[in-house]
């Protein structure tokens, strides 16, 4: 995978499957993690000015605190994007994603 280093590296953190899933398209690095490492491991990486792109499985997000989870979702440098594993009532839509991500407003049609 061709990378360019002035917008850093990208990583997943999050479950075994999706970290398999990630590592198959060519992300290298993935980092597998439970609940109780979740958010230290989150903090290392967006702290390491390592990577400018952080995926995270959005399934442990309920473990962080209010502040750190504030400055996760409005950082741009590293962009952190939580990913939609769980159905419920707090799960981001795509067309919420992408306008607070992008800052566009996607019409998806009921998808």
């Amino acid at each position: 995978m061709v990378r360019d280093e002035r917008f850093g590296r990208i990583a997943f953190i999050g479950e075994r499957e999706l970290a398999i899933g990630f590592k198959l398209v060519g992300v290298e690095d993935t980092f597998i993690v439970d609940r109780d490492t979740f958010g230290d491991k989150l903090r290392e990486l967006y702290h390491s000015g390592k990577f400018g792109l952080i995926l995270s499985s959005n399934s442990f997000t309920g473990t962080l605190d209010k502040k750190f989870l504030n400055a996760l979702y409005s950082s741009v440098s590293p962009l952190v994007v939580f990913i939609p594993v769980t159905k419920g009532a707090e799960e981001e839509g795509i067309s919420d994603l992408a306008r607070r991500v992008l800052g566009i407003n996607m019409d998806l049609g009921g998808m």
